[in-house]
């Protein structure tokens, strides 16, 4: 067992400057952890670092070691998928003294059959119970935390979300639609050591199956709307009103990345 703590030992380091971090998010640092400062943290995170897999598009190589997630996201300002994101986060959340653990999801939103587990989760544990939390899909996640509680319910920036135990393993996050609750994912509260996400994310960063590999996409939470660059289509929604452009050049695709979702030099990752 020693040489495998040694071998993945990159995986638990401390991370190098929870202030810095905390200087990104432009959020202090406070005495209590409770599900308050959590949400803060969580909005926080989905406003100021964006999802983005420009480096898997690149096909470089995709590393979830502390130092280099910090120095990537933190340093250079970059954004991440779903396992450097909330592998970072989780980290932070630990330094600030909540307990956090990844935990194994996949997504069920737009599909009609069983997916494989291809997303990471985070699992935080407060004096009442267990909240799910998510910094790094793309898709519509909640904006804070979510109670894992059968029927529980929580308004976050006008989304109604609730939790569905789905089975003795496994829950289900839903989210509102006008009349009806759509399945976006669904995760299980074992939780997982950093090290059982090395293979998922090397399947994701990789395999020619994983929609990671296959076009540009990148998605940044707006305090009033939400921002994304799916291959060539730029939307930006804002209290309510919904815009689209059609990025024809990489002059314009590199300026929306360094302009809109506050990437800087572009040009150089892509």
């Amino acid at each position: 067992m020693g040489g495998i703590i040694v071998m993945y030992e990159e995986l638990y380091r401390p991370l190098p400057d929870v202030n810095a971090y905390l200087e990104r998010l432009n959020i202090p640092q406070k005495d209590v952890c409770d599900e308050a400062y959590l949400d803060e943290l969580i909005t926080a995170h989905q406003c100021e670092i964006p999802f983005e897999n420009m480096d898997v598009m690149k096909k470089r190589t995709i590393s979830l070691a502390v130092d280099d997630l910090f120095d990537k996201i933190i340093r250079r300002k970059r954004g991440g998928y779903c396992f450097e994101l909330n592998s970072l986060f989780c980290h932070l959340l630990n330094a600030l003294g909540f307990e956090a653990y990844g935990c194994r999801s996949r997504i069920l939103r737009g599909k009609d059959y069983l997916p494989p587990v291809l997303h990471r989760g985070n699992l935080v544990y407060l004096k009442d119970g267990v909240y799910y939390c998510d910094v790094g899909y793309g898709g519509p996640q909640p904006g804070a935390s979510v109670k894992v509680e059968d029927g529980y319910e929580k308004t976050i920036a006008g989304r109604t979300f609730r939790m569905k135990k789905a089975d003795e393993y496994w829950w289900t996050l839903c989210r509102r639609l006008e009349d009806e609750w759509e399945e976006v994912m669904q995760f299980t509260v074992m939780n997982q050591a950093e090290v059982d996400f090395v293979p998922i994310n090397f399947y994701c960063s990789t395999h020619p199956d994983s929609v990671f590999v296959q076009r540009y996409m990148l998605n940044r939470r707006l305090k009033n709307g939400s921002i994304s660059l799916i291959e060539d289509l730029f939307a930006k929604t804002v209290d309510g009103v919904h815009t689209e452009e059609k990025v024809t050049s990489r002059e314009r695709f590199c300026q929306l990345v360094e302009t809109e979702f506050g990437i800087p030099d572009a040009r150089s990752i892509l």
